[in-house]
């Protein structure tokens, strides 16, 4: 829940959806998440004029650190992997985002043609927990009401 107003990492849950499989990838235990809205410029220099600018959005970049928890970030890596050398086709998923607000209200988020890959596998020591991270880009987010 939030504490005195303000927002925690613990108000926010993720779940990741495989559309080629069509079922929720397990993404373990979550220990951070940083989204990054991409955007693209956009510039005109007139001869004639003080330049103008915009943006054009450009979907979202999201990366991931997870505890280990089991096998399926690694089994979910092969099979992408697996139907990328048999030439099938990969489809975008979504990523679901849950938030608690301040005022108790739940907000949902998904975050369209999301693809996914996990970029490390982890260090394997004796008695810690094994971290992993992983990225992915999404088209869109859009509010489910």
């Amino acid at each position: 829940m939030p504490i005195n107003g303000m927002n925690v990492g613990r108000d926010y849950t993720f779940g990741y959806y495989d559309s080629n499989t069509g079922q929720m990838v397990d993404f373990g235990d979550i220990q951070s998440v940083s989204i990054t809205a991409d955007y693209t410029d956009v510039v005109s220099r007139p001869y004639n004029g003080p330049p103008r600018f915009g943006y054009i959005p450009n979907g979202f970049s999201i990366s991931f650190t997870i505890t280990r928890t089991g096998k399926d970030l690694e089994e979910f890596q092969l099979l992408a992997a697996q139907r990328f050398d048999e030439g099938q086709i990969d489809r975008p998923g979504y990523l679901s985002e849950t938030v608690t607000n301040q005022d108790g209200t739940v907000s949902r988020y998904q975050y369209t043609g999301f693809v996914f890959k996990l970029t490390n596998l982890g260090e394997i020591s004796r008695d810690t927990v094994i971290r992993q991270s992983g990225v992915g880009k999404a088209s869109k987010k859009v509010k489910i009401p």
